[in-house]
């Protein structure tokens, strides 16, 4: 649905469609019955509470409406280049493959709402920049967000993608390697982080 930019009355009506679509967007986890997709709206919501509720606990020097915008939009490309599973490492080419797609529904995004609704856009591109604490506060979060729902579901998604025990383990400890950086600025975030892998582990193997 393209609407000219300075069409205010008419962008909110594109803007509502495009936020129903992305609640219509599904990810690759399960809510807790572990049939039900959860949706991108499903993940933002959870997302925003969680990070602002976690922030005024554990580091509340930072901007809670900064954490709110940036966890609202930190995944609304995925209207247009969709989730990706990315619980097992990706390599080379579906990194590639994932940053391509993400850049082009940006690039949508932006010609449709750049100029009537620039927020949108620039708080997109300020969060994937990781430059303020509150950026990578909600980066931290967002790899937590996904342990909660497979502690819920009891490996729903692990179970389907084939993942045992012993690799789920494996996976936890090289996406915490990875996000070390950010993660070190809060040590209680890894002792959550940590709590969750190991409780994600435990359900996984209760369901073998």
């Amino acid at each position: 649905m393209e609407i000219p930019s300075t069409n205010i009355n008419q962008s909110v009506i594109a803007l509502g469609q495009l936020l129903l679509q992305f609640g219509q967007t599904d990810r690759f986890s399960y809510h807790k019955d572990g049939v039900t997709r959860e949706s991108d709206s499903d993940h933002t919501v959870m997302l925003a509470i969680l990070t602002c509720a976690c922030a005024e606990k554990i580091a509340p020097e930072l901007d809670r409406g900064k954490i709110a915008q940036f966890a609202l939009v930190h995944d609304l490309v995925e209207v247009h280049a969709k989730d990706t599973p990315t619980l097992r490492p990706m390599n080379g080419h579906e990194k590639q493959n994932k940053k391509n797609r993400e850049k082009l529904a940006l690039e949508k995004i932006e010609n449709e709402f750049g100029t009537i609704f620039p927020w949108i856009t620039n708080t997109i591109h300020e969060y994937d920049s990781k430059t303020t604490p509150e950026a990578r506060f909600v980066k931290v979060l967002d790899t937590i967000a996904p342990r909660i729902t497979s502690v819920l579901n009891k490996g729903a998604t692990e179970r389907e993608m084939g993942i045992n025990s012993t690799e789920l383990e494996s996976i936890n400890q090289q996406q915490r390697a990875q996000i070390l950086d950010y993660i070190s600025e809060w040590p209680k975030l890894i002792e959550i982080w940590d709590y969750l892998s190991t409780e994600a582990v435990r359900g996984l193997e209760s369901k073998i």
